[in-house]
């Protein structure tokens, strides 16, 4: 797996921001203002220090986390864009539960990918990308700074929105992934990515090594004593992307083995070979859903803008200045 990829894993959490700009957000039977961050309040979990920030700056660091910085400059602002939409949505979501949480001045976002967007600081951005962080620091700067003014709407609130390296060939649905449905989260075409060199890949896992993750996700789980039998009855969506598979007794989603496994993609197939090894074959990287960022550069490198770029990988959505 080459470390300039992070696959991204949607969950939700809490964030603190001073913010002086409004927006109208969907809260029961009625209107409320949500606000727009000017500085942010970040954890930074390796070192458990909290940093403040602006807009631009967090925008700078995630995408030295998130995308190949050699990406064209387009590429870089549909995703820098994306990563601004996705904290605005997680900001909506605590507007939405405010009247549930208590403590409301102490909530951080934070630069674990487990729970939050990936981010540098750039001292680690410079150790991770090397000579490419000088090569590319002016053109990641205008990105971010363009991507701070704006955000993706549908129905006029700030979408989900989710990327992935590779898609394998289209894009998938959200309710493939994370078993909700998002008019914006289509599948939509994007053979481009089959030009990745690592689009196919394949990886060999011990069946102890699948016992292991299967007990951590069900302490409950039991599998069956042939091997053969531990993963069956695969169903696959249109596009190729795995909906469910028999483990043992446990059904699971193709976002469940995506996780529990920790594989490349949603898009697979499961053999096993004597000697207690499973063969596990791959096409593309990440969930599947929302932007690819290797088909968001092909595209730009062909002469597609970011809003073209945008306004492909995410269906019936608009791009606004705030």
């Amino acid at each position: 797996m080459k470390r300039e990829y992070i696959t991204i894993i949607v969950v939700f959490m809490v964030l603190l921001f001073a913010t002086p700009v409004v927006f109208g957000a969907v809260h029961g039977g009625g209107r409320q203002k949500m606000e727009f961050p000017e500085t942010i309040s970040l954890l930074l979990t390796e070192s458990g220090e909290t940093i403040e920030l602006s807009v631009e700056e967090y925008l700078v660091g995630a995408l030295f986390a998130q995308i190949p910085v050699a990406y064209h400059e387009q590429a870089l602002k549909a995703q820098a864009i994306a990563a601004h939409t996705y904290l605005l949505r997680l900001l909506l979501n605590r507007l939405e539960l405010k009247e549930s949480q208590e403590n409301q001045g102490q909530h951080l976002i934070t630069d674990d990918p487990a729970t939050c967007q990936p981010f540098f600081t750039l001292e680690r951005a410079r150790e991770h990308h090397g000579e490419a962080f000088d090569e590319h620091i002016a053109k990641v700067r205008r990105a971010a700074r363009y991507a701070a003014g704006r955000v993706i709407l549908h129905d006029g609130e700030p979408i989900y929105a989710v990327y992935h390296s590779i898609s394998a060939g289209v894009t998938n649905t959200a309710y493939s992934v994370w078993g909700r449905d998002f008019p914006y989260l289509r599948s939509v075409e994007s053979s481009w990515d089959r030009e990745h060199p690592d689009f196919l890949s394949v990886n060999e896992m011990t069946a102890e090594t699948i016992r292991l993750a299967m007990f951590d996700y069900n302490r409950a789980a039991s599998m069956p004593i042939d091997y053969a039998l531990w993963f069956t009855n695969p169903i696959l969506n249109e596009f190729g992307y795995v909906i469910s598979v028999a483990a043992g007794e446990n059904l699971l989603s193709g976002g469940d083995m995506w996780r529990i496994f920790r594989l490349r993609s949603t898009a697979f197939e499961i053999s096993f070979r004597d000697g207690g090894i499973f063969s596990i074959t791959t096409r593309g990287f990440g969930h599947g859903a929302g932007l690819s960022q290797f088909g968001a550069d092909v595209l730009a490198r062909r002469g597609f803008s970011y809003y073209e770029i945008l306004n492909h990988y995410y269906t019936g959505v608009s791009i606004s200045q705030i």
